[in-house]
């Protein structure tokens, strides 16, 4: 693997990080590889659960419309 030196430490800690990502990606493909008829993990009720939490707070975040004043 290659080791980038430099001295800024914002970007030494950048390439650390994806150098991580890239291992985490390459052992998650191998296991994969290794046993693709795994059962997948259940994402869908996830899904579901994590855009109705944004819906409502989005919906409790945004101002109430003002009441209609008599014209």
């Amino acid at each position: 693997m290659r080791h980038f030196q430099t001295d800024d430490a914002g970007a030494g800690q950048l390439l650390m990080r994806a150098e991580e990502r890239l291992a985490e990606a390459r052992a998650f493909t191998t296991g994969r590889a290794l046993l693709p008829d795994a059962p997948r993990q259940p994402r869908a009720a996830r899904i579901w659960l994590g855009s109705v939490l944004i819906a409502v707070g989005n919906r409790l975040v945004r101002p109430l419309p003002k009441a209609a004043t008599p014209a």
